[in-house]
This record gives C-alpha cells, sequence and structure tokens, in this order.
C-alpha cells in the first residue's frame, strides 16, 4: 500500500530549535507529495492542538493509510467511550480572556487568560497544483508544546497521508499555577505557583498573588518558614524553579478568581482564571406561581422557617407577560444540562426547534432583538451538534440507547426519530439514511395490540406509532387496533394516539373518542386542570406533569378550542420549578412543546399592562408590557438576610391598565421561590428510596479501615455503596471529589499503574441474571474536574459497591459534599450521604 501514501510536510516560520511566546502569530508551509516525491494537488484537514491533550489517548501512525487501504473484512465496529468525553471538551467554548490584575504592573508582561486545547482547525484546506500552500495560526497563552497535524488525500486517486510537527511556546520566566480544579466554601488549602526561570542568567524574582474570594494568610517558599506578610523575593538560577505556596480560606463566593505573577528586572509572566466554589449544604426551596388573568392584585405570604443560615439563599421573583417569557428559562436549562445522553441530546434541541417554528408562524422570526432573534442566532449550532452527537451513537440495527453502550431502546429511539424529523422540517438538513434506519427499527418492534398487555408495553407502542407517522411512515391500521385496546392505555398515551391516529386522518371518530376520554379523566381545581395516571410508567420516563404536557400538545393540535386549555396551560405554568423549568429534562421537553403548540394556536403574545411587586409595603420593583417586551422576564431578588425572620412577609403582585388605556389584555405570570440553607451540621444522609453511603481507604493499606486523612501522593480507593430497596430506572448517581484530590482515570495513556480501574460489584448473593435483565449494571461513567456520575438504565432491587481511586495532590482541610443518587426522571426518589472533612498532609 506504500504507493498509495502521501507525504505531508509541515515546515514552521523559525527553524526546529526556536521557540514561540504566547499571542505569537505562526505561518506554517504546507508540502504534499507522493510515493515517487512528486507534488501533488490534495485536501487536507489541519489541526493544531495541545500536545498534553493528544498525549492522552495517542495516535498510532499510520492510522489513515491502513483506514482506506486495509485488507477489509466483514463486521462492524463501534466508537469506544473516550469520544464521548473528549466531545464535550471538543464542545466547550473558551470564555474571553477576562480583566483583572490590577496590582500587576507592565513588569510583569501581558497577564495570560486565554487558553484554548486547539488553536487552529481547518477542515478544508486545499493546496495548489504544486502540492503548496500556507497558513497563520495564531497561539492562545498556553505555555505548551502545539502540534500541528495534516491529514490529507487526492480526489482522483484516493492517496492519503498524514504528517505532524512540534513547536515550543514559552516565555524566558514563566509561571505555572498549583490549585485544586475547584473549591468548597470553608475550604482551607496550600496553593501556589512554581516560578520557572528558563533564561541563561539567574533572576531575582518577586512573586505576587491576587486572590478574589480567598483570604489569605500566609506564604513560604519551597519547604521555608511561612510569612505573614510582604511578598514573596526569590533567586532562582538559570534553569531552575521554585516553588511558592500560600495558605487560604475560601469565603462565601460563588467564584475565586486569581491571578498570579512573577517577575524580574528583565522577564516577567502572569496568568488569569477563575474556578467554581461549591457549598457544602443543601439549599432547600419552596415556591408559589400564580396567574393574573385580570386586572387586579394577588398576596402571597413568605415565612422563613426556624433554622437556617442567614448568610446565603434569597427571594427570587419573576414577572412573566407570555408563555414565550415563561419558556426562555427552560430552554435555557435544557441547554445547559450537565449530561448527555440520548435522551438529553434530543431534549437539548428539539422544544427550541418547536419554538422557533411558532415564532415562524407568528410572525416574530424577523424581529431583530429579543429571545426570537436570539433564538433565531443560535439554533443551527444547537440543532447541528445534536445531529452529529445522535448519528455517532446510532447503532447498527438503526437504534438508540441511553448511553452508546446501552442496548437499542424503542422508547428513546423514537424520542430520537421526532427530533431528527422536527428538525428537518424547520429546514435543517438531516440525514435521510439515519431517519431510515431508525423507522426501520421501530417498525420491526412493533407489535399486534393483542399481544400488548401491560400499560407501559402499550403507551410504547403509542409513542412509536406518533413519532412514525410525524416521520410520514405511519401506520393507520396498527393505530386503530391499538384503538380498540385503548383500555390498557395510560392517557398520555392516548394522547399520543390521538395525534399519530389525526396525523393520518383529521376525520378520524376514533380522534374524537379518545379526546373525550381524556377531558373525562380530567382533575380540574383552583389551580387549573391537569392529568394523573393510575401507575408510574418508568420506561417511558413519565410523571403528571409529564402526561399533562403531552395532552395539553394533543388538544392544542386536535381541538386548539377545547374548554380546558386554558385551565390546563394555567396547572403546568404553576407547578415549575425554582429557574424557571419543571422537574426534570422530560418533563420540561414536553411542557415547552404543549406550551408552544398552544401558543401557536392561540396567538398568546399580546399583553399591554403595568405591574408592580411590593415587598412588605415596599415596592421592589416596577414595569409596563407591551409588544417590546412581551416575551421577557423581569427578576427581582431580596436576600434572606434582609427578610422579616420572625413573622411572615407580605408578597403583593399588583397588575392595572397602561397609562391611558382602558382594557389590558394578557396575561401575567409570576413566581416567587425562597430558597435557604440549613447550617452544614445539620447536613445528614438522607433516605428517600435510596440508600448510599461513601468510605475512604487507602490503597497501600492492608487493613482496608476506612480514613478521612492522607498524605500527598496517596492513592485512595473510593468505596460508593448503594442500596436499592427496588428496582431503579435511569440512576443517577454523583460522588464529589475533595478539592485537594485529582481522580484517577485509568484509561488514559499518562496514568500511572497505580490506578486502578473503576469496578462495580453487586455485594448481595441474589443472581443479577436472575429475572433475564443483562443491562442492570451502570452503562455510562464520568470523571468530572470535582465529581465522578455514574448511570444505570436500570438498577435492580439490590446493595452494590463501586469503586474508583483519586490522589491525594494539595496539602488541606478540605469540606466533601456529600454523595447523592437519584432516579433521572423521578428525582423525589433519592438518597445522600453524610458530608465529610478530609485532611491532606
Amino acid at each position: 500500500t506504500s504507493e498509495k501514501s502521501l507525504t505531508i510536510t509541515l515546515t514552521p516560520d523559525k527553524p526546529a530549535n526556536a521557540q514561540y511566546q504566547p499571542r505569537d502569530t505562526v505561518t506554517y508551509r504546507v508540502k504534499v507529495t507522493d510515493a515517487q516525491g512528486q507534488p501533488v494537488k490534495a485536501e487536507l484537514s489541519l489541526a493544531l492542538v495541545d500536545k498534553a491533550v493528544l498525549s492522552l489517548s495517542p495516535e498510532t501512525p499510520g492510522q489513515l493509510l491502513a483506514t482506506f487501504w486495509r485488507n477489509r473484512g466483514l463486521g462492524v465496529q463501534t466508537g469506544m467511550g473516550l469520544t464521548l468525553s473528549m466531545d464535550r471538551v471538543n464542545l466547550a467554548v473558551a470564555p474571553e480572556a477576562k480583566g483583572g490584575g490590577g496590582g500587576f504592573d507592565q513588569g510583569f508582561g501581558e497577564i495570560r487568560g486565554e487558553f484554548k486545547d486547539t488553536a487552529l482547525w481547518v477542515a478544508d484546506f486545499v493546496t495548489d497544483e504544486n502540492g503548496e500552500g500556507t497558513v497563520q495560526a495564531s497561539l492562545p497563552d498556553n505555555l505548551t508544546t502545539w502540534t500541528l497535524t495534516g491529514k490529507g488525500v487526492t480526489a482522483a486517486d484516493t492517496l492519503v497521508g498524514e504528517g505532524t510537527v512540534e513547536i515550543v511556546s514559552t516565555r524566558p520566566l514563566l509561571v505555572r499555577p498549583v490549585t485544586p480544579r475547584f473549591f468548597v466554601v470553608g475550604d482551607q488549602a496550600q496553593i501556589g505557583m512554581v516560578v520557572q526561570n528558563n533564561s541563561s542568567q539567574p533572576q531575582q524574582t518577586i512573586a505576587r498573588l491576587q486572590a478574589d474570594g480567598l483570604e489569605v494568610s500566609g506564604w513560604r517558599v519551597g519547604e521555608g518558614e511561612w510569612q505573614s506578610g510582604g511578598e514573596p523575593q526569590v533567586a532562582i538560577p538559570a534553569g531552575e524553579r521554585v516553588r511558592i505556596e500560600y495558605r487560604v480560606t475560601v469565603q462565601n463566593v460563588e467564584q475565586v478568581s486569581l491571578t498570579m505573577g512573577a517577575k524580574s528586572a528583565a522577564y516577567g509572566d502572569a496568568l488569569t482564571f477563575d474556578l467554581p466554589v461549591y457549598r457544602y449544604s443543601t439549599p432547600e426551596t419552596v415556591a408559589t406561581l400564580g396567574v393574573l388573568p385580570e386586572d387586579g392584585l394577588r398576596l402571597e405570604g413568605v415565612l422563613l422557617p426556624r433554622h437556617f443560615d442567614p448568610t446565603q439563599g434569597d427571594l427570587t421573583v419573576s414577572i412573566e407577560p407570555s408563555l414565550a417569557a415563561g419558556m426562555r428559562d427552560s430552554l435555557r436549562y435544557l441547554e445547559h444540562f450537565p449530561y448527555e445522553c440520548t435522551e438529553q441530546t434530543v431534549s437539548r434541541f428539539l422544544p427550541n426547534v418547536f419554538t422557533y417554528r411558532a415564532y415562524q408562524q407568528l410572525g416574530m422570526d424577523t424581529l431583530k432583538t429579543g429571545q426570537a432573534a436570539a433564538l433565531k442566532e443560535k439554533l443551527p449550532g444547537l440543532v447541528s451538534v445534536g445531529l452529529q452527537r445522535l448519528y455517532s451513537q446510532q447503532h447498527v440495527d438503526g437504534g438508540w440507547g441511553w448511553w452508546v453502550a446501552d442496548k437499542s431502546n424503542p422508547f428513546l429511539t423514537a424520542y430520537v426519530l421526532l427530533g431528527l424529523v422536527e428538525a428537518k422540517r424547520a429546514g435543517f438538513a438531516v440525514d435521510d439514511e439515519v431517519i431510515q434506519n431508525a423507522v426501520g427499527y421501530l417498525q420491526s418492534n412493533l407489535k399486534p395490540p393483542k399481544d400488548v398487555e401491560k400499560p407501559w408495553q402499550a403507551n410504547r407502542q403509542a409513542f412509536i406509532l406518533y413519532a412514525l407517522a410525524e416521520a410520514g411512515s405511519g401506520d393507520l391500521g396498527r393505530s386503530v387496533a391499538l384503538f380498540k385496546e385503548r383500555e390498557k392505555l395510560d392517557y398520555f398515551g392516548r394522547a399520543f394516539l390521538a395525534m399519530a391516529i389525526h396525523r393520518l386522518d383529521e376525520e378520524a371518530s376514533q380522534v374524537d373518542t379518545l379526546v373525550a376520554d381524556l377531558t373525562d379523566a380530567a382533575i380540574v381545581s383552583a389551580t387549573g386542570a391537569h392529568w394523573e395516571e393510575a401507575q408510574v410508567d418508568y420506561f417511558a420516563m413519565n410523571t403528571d406533569t409529564r402526561s399533562t404536557a403531552v395532552i395539553i400538545a394533543a388538544l392544542s393540535r386536535i381541538r386548539p378550542d377545547h374548554p380546558l386549555l386554558p385551565q390546563a396551560v394555567r396547572w403546568l405554568m404553576t407547578v415549575r420549578e425554582q429557574g424557571g423549568h419543571w422537574e426534570t429534562t422530560q418533563e420540561t421537553a414536553w411542557a415547552i412543546i404543549g406550551l408552544t403548540d398552544w401558543m401557536t394556536a392561540t396567538g398568546e403574545l399580546e399583553g399591554r399592562y403595568q405591574w408592580r411587586v411590593l415587598l412588605n409595603g415596599q415596592e421592589l420593583g416596577a414595569g409596563q408590557v407591551d409588544e417590546t417586551n412581551i416575551d421577557e422576564t423581569t427578576r427581582l431578588q431580596v436576600a434572606v438576610a434582609d427578610l422579616l425572620a420572625d413573622q411572615v412577609n407580605r408578597l403583593a403582585v399588583e397588575r392595572n391598565p397602561a397609562a391611558g388605556a382602558s382594557a389590558s389584555p394578557g396575561q401575567l405570570y409570576y413566581a416567587a421561590y425562597l430558597t435557604y440553607y440549613k447550617p452544614v451540621q445539620e447536613v445528614k444522609a438522607l433516605n428517600r428510596g435510596i440508600i448510599v453511603s461513601r468510605q475512604y481507604r487507602l490503597v497501600d493499606d492492608e487493613s482496608g479501615r476506612a480514613v478521612s486523612e492522607a498524605e500527598v501522593g496517596d492513592v485512595i480507593q473510593v468505596r460508593l455503596t448503594l442500596i436499592a430497596p427496588h428496582d431503579l430506572h435511569y440512576v443517577v448517581v454523583e460522588d464529589p471529589f475533595p478539592a485537594g484530590a485529582e481522580p484517577i482515570d485509568a484509561s488514559l495513556a499518562t496514568t500511572s499503574v497505580v490506578g486502578q480501574q473503576p469496578e462495580l460489584v453487586r455485594t448481595d448473593r441474589r443472581s443479577p441474571w436472575g429475572r433475564g435483565y443483562g443491562w442492570w449494571y451502570f452503562s455510562h461513567a464520568e470523571l468530572r474536574d470535582e465529581k465522578a456520575v455514574l448511570f444505570a438504565t436500570f438498577l435492580p432491587k439490590g446493595t452494590y459497591e463501586y469503586t474508583y481511586t483519586i490522589r491525594a495532590s494539595l496539602p488541606g482541610e478540605y469540606r466533601v459534599i456529600p454523595t447523592h443518587a437519584e432516579e433521572m426522571y423521578f428525582p423525589e426518589v433519592f438518597g445522600r450521604s453524610d458530608g465529610a472533612l478530609f485532611r491532606i498532609r
């Protein structure tokens, strides 16, 4: 195959032994020749990447040639888990370099703050007929080795090849931070910097630290004595380095902003960055929500608990003049949800697609400002990223699982198909082969209705039929046959079946019957109308809130003038969580879809009135609603320390006609959330359907005893014990680390063999295979900066132990946030461990 190879030569504009500095512009010359050394025109991808990232999982040279020209056998290979974690890295957008360093004069040089893993990415670089070309790259602020990789192919005869070249970006005097990746309020730590003298002369240096959010109580150089004043000054020989440490205590802040640097008479370096700060406490939230459909005043009472932490917490009041305003926070919640399973990948863009299509139908997509304009700008990126992820995770049978390692799931596959179809309707390019493979998988999972025994099976069939109908592959015969067995369906299943039949035949009598069934089942109260299921369909991730949202969508499409719809919309808007979203991603996604369908059917984007909010007789805020701000939310916030602690606080929401107007059309949705924190000593283990505990053990300690302290460099085994008193569905376990410890990812090439592979052991005697399930294990795990996260699609009743390892890295006393386990789509089923203090010496 050597005659099929290309030689790609990449040459930077400085000699091989020369060095670059951050923010330099590098010009590379590209040269491509064939196996005979003749220049050829080729198309290349060029990537300039931090070598530290590439070293985590090095590529094998020659892979491109082997991929195109090896002897091929039959079979299919699927991707590896590492791709999933790197996807998330690649999607992260580097923040703009922030200001700061007010105490750093010009002797420290330009303060570095723009750090990137990838400095350049060109997907379609084409050489000229002589096989030559040039490309420029601006180096970020990383002090590192940058690797440029070129991979190319010719058009006519598919010659392929790859080449790499490295450059070094450094400074004569450089600073490297020594900090954790995060903090917890109250942590006491020793952070620092390593100052390295790369010059040929000794340097007399001054080191400086500016730390917003930290109380600094002392410093030392190397292993010297601790000092309480002044700044470190140290002579550094040529080619040597010194470590400077600071004792710090983390204050009650959201983040710590650090600027650190060193300078000599000739050289200087400084960098700035932020670290997130978490809280060693559990927030409690109580809420009241309501609607003012006409002028008037609504009075709410706010009472603080007997015991709370007065230094944190607040009362937040939201005023929303329309459903569009009310859905903005929900869309943001889905976009920034921290996990990327298949369901959440679809939920991240599908509701946005529905919302934007509603704006198009209501004529709002031409606006230059507001939510519609913002959504129009970001939607292509959301959809593109989601589609690429879904393409890469589709199984060979055409289906998808919750995670890529799970077997294909008909419910999730139908949800993905719905997302693909709606994205295509919105004008996005969607791979038709992916859609057809999904359709084929779902059609193979349709069963004769007479063979469907349990409600969850009937609900799944209804959802599959609905998704197929939306994809243009509906089956009216099967849908009508399932209608005859509708007593097996839950209410949300009947709603999906009604939408499926209505899509295929708007005049079908079965639709009228299903709508009548839903009408009769509605529960109407002072807060509105909703639906409650007789049992929980865990496999469909369903709740009563989700059922109500799905039924709103069905009625809005089939009977938009149904008298229950305004009441159901009001109920749905009043059961949101703090932050303006619903309790789970499925509830939130279907609530947005249902409300968007209602908004489209009714044109609910009219509003013109004045509003005012008063707290204990004092005006907290006021405003006026009109067409310019109908989709904008106003938030008012009061710290708990400013509330009355021993009596009821009176919160009044008032609505009046706009100045000079006799009528005030529109709705006013309001919400008040009181968030308070219990004192640290009250954060204890809690069992609400799951029992979870955590122990730390030193790997080198044969006694296996639990420990609460370690020395720097010790490898610590974390042992999580989870007891499931009953079968659990869609489980997520989050185990925060001590801030002074680093997780050991044994799958990475840079990890020492001392790092043990994570291991799951079932500790009860009951066979996990006894009920025929082979998918009970944790099918996906992530080691993040601040925690380990485990996911299980299904976890049978039993006791489990999960172990992984961390390494003690920075001295200090660290507050370890409790381990938390829950059913992701039924978060009222949860458990948490005790919190802990962990010392590193």
